[in-house]
């Protein structure tokens, strides 16, 4: 996951907020910061690709 979190060169997320597979096969995760004193409050949405690559399985 942190490839794609440092993927902006910027703020990195602490943690995932969700994830999920989707009808169409891929893996999402999402975060969300809140925009507290110590964060940007920016969101970033991943397609970490398909089942199958991220978990290993379809």
């Amino acid at each position: 996951m942190l490839p794609g979190l440092r993927a902006t060169k910027g703020w990195t997320q602490e943690k995932l907020e969700g994830l999920t597979v989707a009808g169409n096969g891929h893996v999402y995760a999402v975060t969300d910061n809140d925009g507290l004193d110590d964060a940007t409050g920016e969101t970033v949405f991943l397609d970490l690709g398909t089942a199958r690559e991220v978990l290993g399985r379809d």
